[in-house]
């Protein structure tokens, strides 16, 4: 079974090389796709490349197998940067991957026995886990767990199949591809044990430059992240944590939403990192 990874990115650094290392054994092949879409070329370099070295970064990635195909350009959409993965792609299944995102192996192993077992599935979502200001805390919340804000991740894919659209992810299949062909929910993956980690939340830096884009994006939304930003996400610490939970709604369409401490563990792959990092910021995550 060939898995054609699909890695969008601009400046994904750190968490890219974590990305990288958590499926990179699993991978048929792993196509990079970087480069700045138009609502984004403010954080990116003249030529639409990230600013943080993950260019570099990916250029020096360890590829012994030579499964990394690496393609760079400015792009309309996420959608479009999508499509020019798929058009490269060779595999019998499409997993779209952010560069933000680490899986456990035993998360991308309960995936392949799923597809080896049934080839009549076209389709595998997944719920993520949203790490907050830290390794420690995520964001609980009931909304994010329903079904329709599941990530569809996996694809069945042949020659011509194309992305119609990112927000939510579509692809279009030039063809029927299974006789009775049906999409693995969110919520089946989740009863399986799969849930990946989603550290875009962990610096503040990577937050501010997430609102700056939803202002050139979606201005009519952009106060409403401001006043996230900055009632929500920048005053919370551990000590005041209940206080903030109580007033604030820390995923913006959950009033009932809160933090809560992670009480298990990170991918095998970013576990020494985040060890490191917390001997050196003991009290950085927390201010």
């Amino acid at each position: 079974m060939r898995i054609s990874y699909i890695v969008i990115v601009l400046n994904g650094m750190p968490f890219i090389e974590f990305s990288l290392k958590s499926i990179y054994d699993f991978a048929y092949e792993i196509i990079i796709v970087e480069g700045a879409v138009k609502d984004h070329i403010f954080s990116a370099n003249p030529d639409g490349s990230s600013k943080d070295g993950t260019v570099e970064f990916i250029k020096s990635f360890p590829d012994p197998e030579k499964k990394i195909k690496f393609i760079q350009g400015k792009w309309a959409e996420k959608c479009e940067m999508q499509n020019a993965g798929a058009k490269v792609a060779t595999g019998d299944y499409i997993w779209l991957v952010d560069s933000d995102e680490v899986y456990k192996k035993k998360e991308i192993e309960t995936v392949f026995q799923l597809l080896r077992g049934d080839p009549d599935i076209v389709q595998i979502n997944f719920f993520w886990r949203t790490f907050w200001k830290s390794f420690d805390y995520y964001i609980h919340s009931n909304v994010l767990l329903n079904e329709s804000r599941s990530a569809p991740r996996v694809f069945k894919f042949t020659s011509g199949a194309q992305f119609i659209n990112h927000r939510p992810i579509v692809l279009s299949w030039p063809r029927k591809i299974a006789k009775n062909p049906y999409k693995v929910t969110g919520k089946t993956m989740l009863r399986r044990g799969v849930c990946f980690c989603h550290y875009s939340y962990v610096f503040k830096s990577q937050v501010e430059d997430k609102v700056e884009y939803r202002r050139r994006r979606c201005p009519q939304s952009y106060q409403k992240w401001l006043s996230w930003y900055t009632n929500c996400f920048c005053p919370w610490t551990i000590g005041n944590m209940d206080e903030l939970n109580a007033q604030q709604s820390i995923y913006m369409d959950d009033k009932k939403s809160y933090t809560t401490r992670y009480m298990e563990d990170h991918p095998e792959c970013i576990q020494e990192y985040i060890e490191q990092f917390r001997s050196k910021n003991i009290d950085v995550m927390t201010k």
